[in-house]
């Protein structure tokens, strides 16, 4: 399932996924950008899609932070925020007024773990 947030230039972290966008401007072939995605008003373009091997440098990103920020929007739950890893696809977009991130993979729920498919704590 698709996922989306939106992180607005006057968030904490917009400084972050600008930075992280730039580089992988310079990383990742123009032929493999997603030209544009829509969600809800924003309207997101010039889609990057994060590399396996800098998925880490995004989800360090720590979204979830700003999950009660109003300058931030998702359509994620705070568990869903917390349960982001390398699975996840991720494109970033740029937007009007800040960045449009996408997370295609993301879990519905929670999924066992563990030896018994549970915490033992």
């Amino acid at each position: 399932m698709l996922r989306y947030s939106f992180i607005s230039e006057n968030s904490r972290k917009a400084k972050y996924v600008k930075h992280l966008y730039d580089q992988l401007r310079s990383k990742v072939r123009r032929e493999d950008w997603v030209a544009t995605a829509d969600w809800e008003n924003i309207h997101g373009h010039d889609g990057i899609p994060v590399p396996q091997n800098d998925k880490t440098r995004a989800l360090n990103l720590r979204l979830q932070d700003e999950h009660l920020s109003p300058y931030m929007k998702t359509d994620m739950n705070l568990f869903q925020m917390h349960m982001l890893d390398e699975t996840v696809k991720i494109v970033i977009f740029r937007a009007q007024n800040g960045w449009l991130l996408t997370y295609e993979g993301v879990s519905e729920g929670p999924q066992p773990f563990g030896q018994n498919g549970y915490d033992t704590r």
